[in-house]
């Protein structure tokens, strides 16, 4: 702001302090384009958004948009604010990321899952990025449990089958997962191209476990069909484990990948709805900036 004093030399005085939360407005407007988008992201009504941009053009003293009957854009010198606001976001989320990481507070990362795969690759993955990270998962169908569990900050993120975003969390797509049934060659469904879980009833079928939300949609789809639950070596892959000690059926992701399936047996798509899914994951909106990375390899896992 520019003033004058004695001499009429000029003078400028320093702006008052912006709050973040209207460089964070401005910042996401940049992003989104319009106030319907920036307030469903951020969680806030229009009306408080436009209030905070009236805030800092009459701070700056600088019109930063264009605004007609029926829209608001951003103008050059809005567009030139905005960089710098999207810059300072970016810095203030990466000066907790750090603070946090430096303190010892990122070294632990716990999974609630509906399914065992989504969580071990998100275990994975984490002990990858973040080196001695303290990583475990835990296998539960009850997705009002694991909610809760989030909200209590029991885990830093937990896998759901649909997407989950209100104020308090947001969501983004992991993976897909397709189940398969792997049959002995000389079993009568074998020369199948596709079967249905229906099709498998009274069969008894060695598993390795017997948690998540797959087991339930199996013994629910499948009528008067049995578990037989296998024991393996920690260090072995519990797929191999299950084919060698039995000629029983069982089932197979298409997402295990360091597995060859043996010469005596094919794997049959399912072609139910239920056990071809896409998983979720989903995490605090205040914590996402500790899991950037993390979050950034997930959304490519496809």
């Amino acid at each position: 702001m520019l003033c004058m004093v004695e001499n009429s030399f000029p003078c400028y005085t320093v702006p008052m302090f912006i709050e973040t939360y209207i460089i964070r407005q401005l910042a996401a407007f940049a992003e989104y384009g319009t106030l319907t988008r920036v307030g469903e992201e951020l969680g806030i009504t229009q009306p408080t958004i436009s209030r905070a941009m009236q805030k800092l053009e009459a701070e700056l003293e600088v019109t930063l948009f264009d605004r007609t009957k029926n829209r608001i854009t951003l103008n050059e010198n809005g567009l030139f604010a905005a960089e710098y606001a999207k810059r300072i976001m970016a810095l203030q989320d990466e000066m907790i990321a750090k603070t946090l990481e430096k303190a010892g507070l990122q070294k632990k990362f716990s999974v609630g899952s509906v399914a065992i795969q989504p969580a071990v690759s998100a275990v994975e993955s984490a002990k990858k990025i973040y080196g001695g990270i303290e990583a475990g998962y835990e296998i539960n169908d009850n997705e009002s449990h694991l909610i809760r569990s989030l909200t209590d900050d029991v885990y830093q993120m937990i896998i759901l089958l649909q997407p989950f975003d209100d104020s308090l969390f947001e969501s983004q797509k992991y993976f897909s997962e397709r189940l398969s049934v792997m049959l002995p060659k000389n079993h009568p469904l074998a020369g199948k191209k596709s079967l249905a879980l229906k099709e498998l009833a009274g069969e008894t079928f060695a598993v390795y476990s017997e948690v998540g939300f797959w087991e339930k949609v199996k013994r629910e789809k499948i009528p008067g069909v049995k578990f037989v639950k296998l024991l393996h070596h920690e260090d072995s892959d519990p797929i191999t484990a299950i084919t060698q000690a039995s000629d029983m059926p069982s089932f197979i992701s298409d997402r295990t990948t360091a597995f060859t399936l043996p010469e005596n047996r094919v794997a049959i798509p399912l072609s139910d709805q239920e056990v071809n899914v896409t998983f979720y994951a989903v995490y605090k909106k205040e914590k996402a900036s500790l899991w950037r990375e993390l979050l950034a390899e997930m959304k490519n896992a496809e």
